[in-house]
């Protein structure tokens, strides 16, 4: 692995590499996750929050140990915590609602809270095709809620997420060279998930949504993880045409080519998709390679 090299916004020198081999030589009594833990306080590494960068700091051992640089018993496995096949708990929403846009306005796009988390789930677990997986890395779920008679009625959901590590298509349509790819892809953010629940029938509606999401997504960031998203970016299905996007705005740069949206070593097949693109802001392609603020301490607890 040549050196000086970037993950995201940090740039590794040698004397990084050698920080973590010695660190992961000297505590192989701990766990996967708090190694990376350790790692990110002693390299000061972390995101524009404040928050340790563990998730980043995980896959970076692992490409360590696939390149060589770590033995793989150096690095304990976390123990299995039985996520697997776990049962979600909550109450998945029905809304039952045929009515025109103006009827149930205003519409809103909420962040969802931490009491509603398990409703979120089983919601989209539910009605979704592609079911629910758990987020990992920043993200923000939301709520899609219309106004009727009686109160504000929950009537979709919705969740961004990390953008795709490697995609031809998006890398020549922005411009970047590999190395801008790494280093800021995290000003893209990917919209994993949109569910419009199965009985609301409201033309528009979903485009309208889109559009309010786009509105607040910035700041939402901001509060959340410190340092604002640039573009979104999403795969439509191949029966799919990407109407309501269309409607909203995002623009069709091309077709994925046909590995999972974060398949860098081409070892899992999986559908061609349509990739949509929306700027944030008009002049994306300057504030996509503009350095990330300082991180900022916050309180975590």
């Amino acid at each position: 692995m040549d050196v000086p090299f970037w993950v995201g916004d940090r740039e590794f020198t040698r004397d990084d590499m050698e920080l973590i081999q010695v660190t992961v030589e000297r505590f192989r009594g701990l766990s996967r996750k708090e190694l990376a833990a350790t790692l990110c306080e002693n390299l000061s590494w972390k995101a524009p929050s404040g928050r340790l960068k563990v998730d980043a700091c995980l896959k970076l051992l692992e490409d360590f140990e696939q390149a060589g640089l770590l033995s793989p018993t150096a690095v304990r496995r976390n123990p299995a915590k039985g996520n697997k096949g776990k049962e979600l708990v909550g109450t998945p929403v029905e809304t039952i609602l045929s009515s025109s846009l103006k009827d149930v306005s205003p519409v809103s796009v909420d962040p969802v809270l931490s009491s509603e988390l398990g409703d979120w789930n089983v919601t989209m677990q539910t009605y979704h095709p592609l079911g629910y997986r758990r987020p990992v890395g920043a993200h923000q779920r939301y709520w899609i809620r219309v106004q009727i008679q009686g109160g504000r009625k929950i009537v979709g959901c919705m969740l961004f997420g990390a953008a795709a590590k490697s995609l031809r298509t998006r890398e020549l349509w922005i411009g970047w060279s590999p190395a801008q790819r790494t280093r800021y892809r995290a000003r893209i953010v990917n919209n994993n998930r949109f569910l419009i629940l199965p009985k609301v029938h409201i033309p528009h509606l979903a485009s309208h949504s889109l559009a309010l999401a786009a509105r607040r997504i910035r700041s939402d960031w901001q509060s959340r993880y410190g340092y604002e998203p640039v573009i979104l970016e999403t795969f439509v299905e191949p029966e799919y045409s990407g109407t309501c996007y269309r409607a909203a705005n995002w623009v069709n740069v091309g077709q994925t080519s046909g590995r999972g949206r974060q398949d860098e070593h081409h070892e899992y097949g999986t559908s061609v998709k349509s990739l949509w693109m929306y700027p944030l802001v008009r002049d994306w392609r300057e504030r996509l390679v503009a350095p990330f603020p300082n991180p900022r301490i916050v309180d975590l607890d």
